[in-house]
């Protein structure tokens, strides 16, 4: 909100970023949010980068990972679901996004049993 009254007040955006310490990108694009919503647009909406997988891809993925890596013979490790991901959806993602990619599925890490969807 601190970014909103410096807009308002007519401070330029590569100001507003040097004094809050974030990329000028960010500022431009909360500018525009402004612009069309107003201050409040800048509450709505998630954090970070927008997904690069959409509804289908991860159900694709899903049933890969619900079928287990029989043929490797051994457990899904975030580097091998990267490979599935990168394989059934044509879109790379490193360990950490593949780690993501699960967590955000609602499977996680049972340290040796590997990989496991936890049921709401």
């Amino acid at each position: 909100m601190e970014a909103a009254g410096l807009l308002r007040e007519g401070v330029r955006q590569a100001e507003v970023a040097r004094r809050l310490g974030v990329r000028r990108q960010s500022v431009n694009e909360w500018a525009k949010k402004i612009r069309r919503g107003g201050v409040w647009a800048l509450k709505a909406g998630r954090l970070g980068r927008p997904r690069k997988l959409h509804a289908e891809q991860l159900k694709r993925v899903e049933k890969q990972l619900r079928r287990g890596p029989q043929v490797m013979r051994r457990k899904w490790t975030v580097r091998r679901v990267g490979e599935l991901i990168e394989r059934e959806c044509r879109v790379r993602y490193s360990a950490a996004g593949a780690w993501g990619v699960l967590r955000g599925m609602g499977w996680r890490w049972r340290g040796g049993g590997g990989w496991s969807q936890v049921r709401g």
